[in-house]
């Protein structure tokens, strides 16, 4: 019988070897970046957003082979030893454990950068990461805040999304050393949502959203319904104000086109942190009319909305909130636009992004004073690139019968200066 414990324990220790070698290998190739990214993919990454990815890769990498190398040591002990069979058959599991929780952080990393599949790509999503970083760099440098820089990647579905600066990844111990903002295909030359992103970054850097849900709760404290209804979303609503300091209606107008899905316009998921799709609409429109006037393309947006959605389709139970909350919507609006952030000495952000900048008259001016050069000049580029997101966007928006030509014009203006270069 001992023999035979002998021999199962010898079993053992060799096919523990024989895992940890298999990991270990795979843990290796690891070290090659373009194992999970082209290399003309990281190339086209600026220097300052893909130096410390790829040191936090190295880095996350390197600690994962060097519990490697240590499952392999007590591996090589058990063959010896049968009392150490136990613990390195622990170390294996822990050491698979930490293989698949690089694996999705450098997956996810890799799968960002190498979005960059072309050429044309590459070179609008760079463009996208210097836009980023310039919708962050005025109220962060207000507030004494480091700007972080961004990695814009490119991916399927409908909405946007960030991983915020800062962030522990998968892998124990890593953190994110950039902002990855996902921007979908069908908004890549449209990029509005790019700075509802930023501004989920910059809210948590100036914490905002707390004075949001503050502001929000007091503009509604005469109904509790409404109360309990809002102020869940004042993570959402601060980055949707941003969006709209930048922006202007370009980034109403293009949020519509994402929330217009009559499968769930009306809808309100348990839990969901956006507010309904109809309300944040409406809510849009109303940002519009304070900061712009009573009259323009918000207007019909609304109207068009309320016919096409009429709240009388809503479940029943929601029917009543919507009404209510479009009656309150010019205080709801009020509020989120007067939140003050606590990193800025509790100044509302519209102190640092005047809502003015962004207005049809405003944009119209910025169109007419730069001429055709607005869309060929590298100073126009540099000094008003937001602001030119904002007029195209505005006249897609505005112009449905013009809207392709404003599409192939936005896509010309976000491709050329890379492609140049």
């Amino acid at each position: 019988m001992s023999t035979v414990v002998e021999l199962d324990r010898h079993l053992v220790a060799a096919d523990l070897e024989r895992q940890v070698a298999h990991w270990l290998a795979a843990a290796r190739t690891f070290r090659d970046a373009e194992e999970f990214a082209s290399l003309e993919a990281w190339k086209s990454v600026e220097r300052d957003t893909g130096a410390p990815l790829r040191k936090q890769l190295h880095a996350c990498v390197e600690e994962l082979i060097a519990l490697g190398d240590a499952t392999a040591a007590l591996v090589a002990a058990a063959r010896r030893d049968p009392a150490a069979i136990a613990p390195a058959a622990a170390a294996v599991q822990r050491f698979r454990r930490r293989y698949a929780q690089v694996d999705t952080t450098l997956d996810f990393l890799g799968d960002a950068v190498n979005s960059r599949t072309s050429p044309v790509l590459r070179a609008a999503l760079t463009t996208l990461d210097r836009l980023a970083v310039a919708s962050m760099a005025p109220v962060l440098q207000r507030a004494n805040k480091s700007v972080p820089r961004v990695l814009v990647y490119q991916d399927k579905g409908t909405g946007a999304s960030i991983l915020r600066a800062g962030v522990r990844l998968w892998a124990p111990g890593a953190v994110m050393p950039v902002a990855a903002i996902k921007i979908v295909r069908h908004n890549l030359y449209r990029p509005t949502s790019l700075f509802h992103e930023s501004g989920h970054q910059v809210a948590h850097l100036t914490n905002w959203v707390p004075s949001m849900h503050a502001s929000i709760a007091k503009a509604l404290a005469d109904d509790v319904e409404l109360h309990a209804m809002w102020t869940p979303w004042a993570s959402e609503i601060a980055a949707d104000v941003y969006a709209f300091l930048l922006t202007g209606y370009a980034s109403v107008a293009a949020l519509y086109d994402v929330v217009g899905d009559a499968a769930s316009i009306l809808r309100w998921p348990i839990g969901d942190p956006h507010p309904v799709g109809w309300l944040r609409t409406a809510l849009g429109c109303a940002f519009s009319r304070q900061c712009f006037g009573a009259e323009g393309p918000w207007v019909s947006l609304q109207r068009a909305m309320e016919t096409h959605f009429p709240a009388s389709t809503a479940e029943a139970t929601l029917q009543p909130l919507l009404t209510r909350s479009l009656a309150a919507m010019p205080r709801i609006a009020a509020a989120c636009l007067s939140a003050g952030v606590p990193a800025l000495g509790g100044r509302p952000m519209t102190d640092v992004l005047d809502p003015a900048r962004v207005s049809p008259a405003a944009l119209a001016e910025l169109e007419r004073t730069a001429g055709t050069a607005l869309w060929t000049s590298p100073h126009w580029r540099n000094t008003e690139g937001i602001r030119i997101v904002a007029l195209a966007g505005l006249r897609e928006a505005e112009r449905p019968e013009a809207a392709s030509q404003w599409i192939d014009r936005a896509r010309t203006w976000l491709t050329t200066e890379a492609r140049a270069a």
